[in-house]
């Protein structure tokens, strides 16, 4: 297949959207749990997290146009930018994925779900307890990309969790013990196993 800008309009809409969605490769595969301003616990799977820096640590993700409403966005702003992210693994991948529904504003994806939410003290956010891995953040940077209308949202990390049994002496976390799964587009998931760990490279 060789296909260039002008072809790409003639594709049938949703196999463009898999085509171009599932291009790059599996990504980290993310449930984002937000609160609203009423109590409403909100809970989101995102596969656009991205690390952008160990000092400070920050973490960034990808907002579609908030041409309607995007609880997730809406929820952190309400409870002053806090958010919480939490990797999927195979014991709640199903849960997970359900939660791309549309579910209406007053109903809580932990509910409707089963999965459970998890708070701490320096969070107003929740985080599911269901998820080995999870991640406080605060937003602290909003970006609008004007090619696409969609938002990048930067949070600084407040506070992880982590298995002390799943982080290696030089800081490595064992993702592939942990069974962290990925994602390519928007529904094909992927096992995650280690291939190598490289040395330094240096010239």
């Amino acid at each position: 297949m060789h296909l260039q800008t002008a072809d790409f309009a003639a594709l049938e809409r949703f196999y463009r959207r898999n085509l171009f969605n599932t291009l790059p490769g599996p990504r980290g595969l993310h449930l984002i749990g937000t609160k609203s301003h009423r109590g409403v616990e909100n809970l989101g799977v995102f596969s656009s997290v991205v690390h952008l820096g160990a000092g400070p640590p920050l973490l960034g993700f990808v907002l579609r146009p908030l041409t309607v409403p995007r609880h997730t966005y809406h929820h952190l702003k309400a409870q002053g930018g806090h958010f919480t992210l939490n990797t999927v693994h195979p014991g709640i991948l199903e849960k997970a994925h359900q939660t791309s529904a549309n579910y209406p504003l007053e109903t809580s994806e932990f509910a409707a779900t089963g999965l459970t939410p998890l708070y701490s003290e320096l969070l107003k956010a929740p985080y599911v307890a269901e998820s080995p891995i999870r991640i406080g953040l605060e937003l602290v940077e909003e970006h609008h990309i004007k090619a696409n209308d969609t938002l990048f949202l930067v949070g600084k990390i407040i506070e992880i969790f982590v298995p002390d049994e799943y982080i290696a002496s030089t800081g490595h976390v064992e993702h592939q013990e942990l069974q962290t799964m990925t994602v390519a587009g928007l529904d094909t998931y992927f096992n995650n196993e280690l291939a190598a760990r490289l040395g330094y490279a240096r010239p």
